[in-house]
């Protein structure tokens, strides 16, 4: 008798503490994609799905920061049935091909049909995720109401801000002629929602229009009018928005740098120079490098680029690699390492040394040590190392690497992808031993 009471008290604690995680957030249906649909049938409520990857940021950021919200999952728990689906997983590949899922988290909704309501390929906030939801259930306005609004007054700012806000998730799920409307109108509107605001004091400045700018613009290159609207606003924004306003720009001004020292432009170094100039309060935002690291960093690496590209000397492309890495320290990139060595091919082809070589296999060696690289990644790094070591004539350690990369490919979940990396694999193996 005793027994059967702790038994039943260990139960009710069981079933107390698993009501209290489900109340804390949205409560996710456990289950196929076809059982959750039928879930949703049976109660008569539209399906949430989150096609995720283990090895997507945003989608563990959503996890920790959104699904947990009490008011979200209220909401979501009495209108949705909710699911969430790896992308990785052999059981949906056929989904995801059929609902064309390339980046994740993709967050789709669907009738009990399976038909598409909403559906957008970003990370959200939880008000962003709450307005989603309630705009499915008919709460507040779709993205055809205030379309229609829009059309009484192509003015007002208030709604073509709205208007822009819903657009993705609407554009996403049109197909054929009927879609590429819809962008163009999205696109035309969003420009003149740029060249109204601009103008007006701070009126740019604010989370809503900060969102729709990186969901839409796409940078202009040199002289860019939104990124020097936010570089000359820089402060109004860091208080607004916050610090991922500054890495926006320094995203902007490292990949045109790049860019330029690739293509033998030397105008990259001016925009190397901002770091020490109009864009030194940006750069602050940068917790773990001073502003003298992150130039020298930055020039050191746009010269090995020149370099490489345009003077195609590989030595120097190396020396300034490794003065870059070195500035970096404990922060250095797995990626960052073997990509170096992948683009010194990219470029230079077979006009490589020996020690060039040799260099090219210590960086994707040490790339080699990360413990959290992404497997797909891990592969293709591997297979890089067997193809360096074949330039060598070092063809054992080529066919040892291209052989470790076929075992470690059992580790990716879809099958088609494993299928398919380890017959490209074979076919690297087979050749070796032809030539």
């Amino acid at each position: 008798m005793k027994l059967n009471k702790i038994i039943i008290y260990v139960v009710m604690l069981s079933l107390s503490f698993f009501t209290k995680i489900n109340a804390q957030g949205i409560n996710f249906f456990e289950g196929t994609y076809e059982e959750a649909l039928a879930e949703a049938g049976k109660r008569n409520v539209p399906l949430f799905i989150d096609f995720y990857a283990d090895w997507c940021a945003p989608c563990k950021m959503m996890d920790k920061q959104v699904y947990v919200d009490t008011e979200l999952g209220k909401y979501y728990n009495e209108n949705f049935v909710s699911v969430k689906l790896d992308v990785e997983s052999e059981i949906n590949a056929n989904l995801v091909k059929e609902r064309e899922i390339t980046s994740m988290p993709t967050l789709l909704f669907v009738d009990a049909q399976g038909n598409s309501l909403s559906r957008v390929s970003s990370a959200l906030d939880i008000q962003e995720l709450m307005d989603m939801g309630q705009t499915v259930k008919g709460d507040v306005k779709n993205f055809e109401e205030i379309y229609d609004e829009y059309k009484e007054d192509k003015d007002d700012l208030v709604v073509m801000g709205e208007l822009l806000a819903k657009a993705p998730s609407f554009v996403t799920i049109q197909t054929g002629a009927n879609k590429q409307k819809w962008i163009t109108r999205v696109n035309k509107i969003f420009e003149e929602y740029i060249d109204k605001k601009i103008v007006m004091k701070n009126g740019l400045i604010n989370k809503s229009d900060y969102s729709t700018i990186t969901t839409f613009y796409k940078t202009q290159g040199t002289n860019d009018r939104v990124i020097e609207y936010m570089v000359a606003n820089f402060d109004q924004y860091l208080a607004d928005v916050g610090e991922p306003v500054a890495f926006y720009i320094i995203r902007y001004n490292t990949e045109l740098a790049e860019e330029l020292a690739k293509n033998g432009d030397t105008s990259y170094m001016t925009h190397v120079e901002r770091i020490k100039g109009d864009m030194k309060p940006v750069y602050s935002v940068v917790k773990n490098n001073d502003i003298t690291s992150q130039y020298e960093m930055a020039k050191a690496n746009c010269d090995a680029l020149y370099a490489l590209y345009q003077d195609k000397d590989v030595d120097t492309y190396i020396t300034l690699k490794n003065k870059y890495f070195e500035i970096q320290g404990e922060d250095v990139s797995s990626m960052g390492l073997a990509r170096a060595a992948q683009m010194m091919y990219e470029s230079a082809g077979n006009n490589i040394t020996n020690e060039q070589h040799e260099q090219a296999i210590s960086w994707i060696t040490k790339s080699l040590e990360s413990n959290d690289m992404p497997i797909m990644n891990r592969i293709n790094v591997i297979a890089l190392l067997g193809d360096v070591y074949k330039k060598t004539d070092n063809r054992e350690s080529a066919e040892k690497a291209y052989n470790q990369a076929y075992l470690e490919s059992a580790q990716i979940e879809q099958l088609r992808s494993q299928r398919y990396i380890q017959l490209l694999l074979k076919r690297k193996i087979e050749m070796l031993k032809l030539e």
